[in-house]
């Protein structure tokens, strides 16, 4: 039994469960038959180059977009056959500000106060006061900015089950996108809500996610829990007075060794702490641990060279 299929079976810890979900435009395939498996109450970042095929992937999860082949079920539904009841309980920002633009937010918190009965007015205020937003102001007159964190507590209010976000911190300056991204995680603490944020900005997406789905060509080519990852991939950076262990190599833990002159980069695993006491005890000039950010590890796992997402 494979993992997508013990998912199906275990609906109450998975939110989203894709098991060959495919879409192709003609000869274009968009997304490539992908398997992918969503826990629960985790936030999740979607990440890879602008055509993966993460905007697609995000809008057959919310029957946007009719798959051409394979399945999904989110929140324990079918995507095509309850498309409708999956948008009831699903918030979705879409990449591309869909707001009417005579509406002012207090006209949009009105117009979604009748859509969504687990509407919080309570809820939408305190998100426009965290990014100081006018509730009198129409939309034709906001920055793309102000439209971005206006759709996001738009979407927060209604209280989903299960947020997607899509390229969420677009047009955001620096100052905001800490705003926007601390709105998330707090909305993650207080509801438990399950989030799916794709981005190509993955310094955000390593602050705010507890797993990662790293999409390239329309396939998810690799997803994983993010601590697991990055402790997976640490690396020991050790110089020695006089010559290095003649076993270094095989020592417990030590996965590879690459030298250049007197440096020696160790790539390891297990027990970290109990390799570095043990290089210490040779005396070396220098023993430190580099920890590794996502960027590194992505293209590591999923970069063409001279690729960026």
């Amino acid at each position: 039994m494979t993992v997508v299929q013990r998912a199906v079976l275990g609906t109450d810890e998975v939110a989203i469960v894709c098991e060959g979900l495919t879409k192709r435009y003609g000869a274009a395939v968009a997304v490539d038959g992908i398997d992918w498996v969503v826990p629960k109450g985790s936030v999740t970042g979607l990440v890879g180059p602008n055509g993966a095929g993460k905007s697609t992937t995000l809008k057959m999860l919310i029957g946007l977009v009719r798959p051409t082949a394979g399945m999904a079920r989110v929140l324990g539904r079918d995507v095509v056959a309850a498309s409708l009841e999956i948008r009831e309980r699903t918030g979705y920002m879409p990449e591309e500000d869909s707001l009417f633009r005579w509406l002012t937010a207090e006209d949009a918190m009105a117009f979604s106060r009748r859509l969504y009965p687990t509407w919080s007015d309570v809820l939408a205020r305190e998100t426009l006061d965290v990014f100081g937003l006018p509730i009198k102001v129409p939309v034709s007159k906001m920055s793309k900015g102000m439209k971005r964190q206006l759709s996001l507590a738009l979407t927060v209010a209604q209280r989903p089950e299960l947020l997607l976000l899509d390229e969420p911190t677009s047009g955001l300056d620096p100052e905001r996108r800490r705003d926007f991204l601390n709105v998330i995680l707090g909305a993650v603490a207080r509801e438990g809500v399950t989030v799916v944020m794709s981005s190509h900005q993955l310094h955000e997406v390593e602050r705010v996610a507890d797993r990662v789905a790293f999409m390239r060509n329309g396939r998810i080519v690799r997803e994983c829990d993010l601590d697991e990852l990055k402790e997976a991939a640490r690396r020991i950076r050790v110089v020695f007075q006089g010559q290095p262990p003649a076993d270094l190599g095989t020592w417990e833990g030590v996965v590879r060794v690459e030298t250049d002159g007197k440096l020696h980069l160790l790539q390891v695993s297990g027990d970290i702490d109990a390799l570095v006491a043990r290089l210490r005890a040779y005396n070396p000039f220098v023993v430190e641990v580099v920890e590794r950010n996502l960027e590194e590890l992505y293209f590591e796992t999923a970069g063409k060279e001279g690729s960026r997402p």
